[in-house]
């Protein structure tokens, strides 16, 4: 019996044990379950999180990169803007400067103009006056050589050539008429000849003249000449020509008186008068009427130089002779007798 329940005890022990065992390991079990599920979840929990870290490292790279590419982008943006700006503030400037530099050009180009048209003006201006100055000497000249004739002015604005020359004889006799026009240009107009044709005829003028600083090519050597039967001279062989050529119209003249009552004399001596040979003799007479003045003028200088020669010698005497005075009035302590200088000087003038 005892062993029977040994046994039977020993059985419900192992039993127990079994049972207590199987317990243990189904808890043991379930909890290592429960661990894997916690591991696992853990695990999960882990992976989600090192997934997330990773999504958010992503993140904020992704955020720095696009933080950093906006910068950048806002970077290029400004440096456009700012070289767009520049370059519209340069294409004003320079537009503005362009319209101010415009503007200065013309205003530059205005007063140019201006200036120019003031200088022509002055020009003009000073032509004409000189102009005027000539034809008032040329014609003082010709009214002091030639007392008998008559001269008349055509005044400003009326057509007409500048003098009119009436030649007179010592009797008092009209023998003719001389119109002359005087110029003071640089260059020599050839319808100036024209002009003064359309002049001759419109006042019945036997001769017409033009008297001019710059004469034409064609005659520009001799300084007097005829050139389309109209006489042109410069102002040193006016007086010599017109010489001459009232010459030829008192003789015209006088031949009118000889000759009248014969046919054909009128045209013979317009013939003779606008013909080569009368040319030659023509500038023959100018010529030494020319050198006869210019001879006339050598002398003048020379007796002005003896004078003033003789005017400083007679200076120099005179003046040694009142030194001489005062010294010999200074030793003698005695006032000499007056001694008239201008009787010196007269004396002096006599010489000369």
């Amino acid at each position: 019996i005892d062993e029977q329940v040994q046994h039977t005890l020993r059985v419900e022990r192992e039993k127990i044990a079994d049972q207590e065992r199987t317990k243990v390991l189904a808890e043991q079990s379930t909890q290592m379950k429960a661990l894997t599920t916690e591991l696992e979840e853990k695990r999960d929990q882990l992976s989600s999180a090192n997934k997330r870290e990773l999504d958010l490292r992503k993140q904020q790279r992704d955020l720095e990169d696009d933080k950093d590419n906006l910068e950048l982008t806002v970077q290029r943006k400004l440096d456009e803007e700012r070289r767009t700006i520049f370059e519209q503030a340069s294409k004003k400037a320079a537009e503005e400067q362009a319209l101010k530099l415009s503007e200065k050009d013309e205003l530059l180009a205005s007063m140019k103009s201006k200036i120019e048209e003031l200088r022509r003006k002055s020009e003009v201006g000073s032509q004409e006056a000189q102009g005027e100055a000539l034809e008032k000497n040329l014609q003082s000249m010709l009214q002091q050589a030639f007392q008998y004739d008559k001269f008349s002015d055509i005044k400003k604005g009326i057509r007409g050539a500048d003098i009119i020359q009436t030649v007179y004889n010592t009797a008092g006799r009209p023998c003719g008429t001389i119109i002359w026009e005087t110029k003071n240009t640089k260059l020599f107009a050839y319808n100036w000849i024209e002009k003064l044709k359309k002049d001759q005829q419109l006042s019945k003028a036997d001769i017409a003249v033009i008297m001019t600083i710059t004469l034409p090519n064609e005659i520009v050597g001799f300084g007097f000449g005829i050139y389309d039967d109209i006489w042109i001279t410069n102002y040193k062989s006016a007086l010599g020509l017109a010489t001459a050529l009232r010459q030829v119209l008192l003789e015209v003249a006088r031949q009118k008186v000889v000759s009248s009552g014969k046919a054909g004399t009128k045209a013979m001596i317009y013939e003779y008068v606008t013909g080569k040979e009368f040319a030659m003799h023509i500038k023959v007479i100018v010529s030494a009427f020319a050198k006869m003045q210019e001879e006339l003028e050598t002398e003048k200088r020379a007796v002005t130089r003896i004078w003033k020669k003789r005017e400083k010698q007679l200076a120099t005497v005179l003046s040694n002779v009142a030194g001489m005075r005062g010294s010999i009035e200074g030793l003698s302590q005695k006032a000499l007798p007056d001694v008239d200088l201008m009787s010196l000087e007269e004396i002096g003038d006599d010489d000369a």
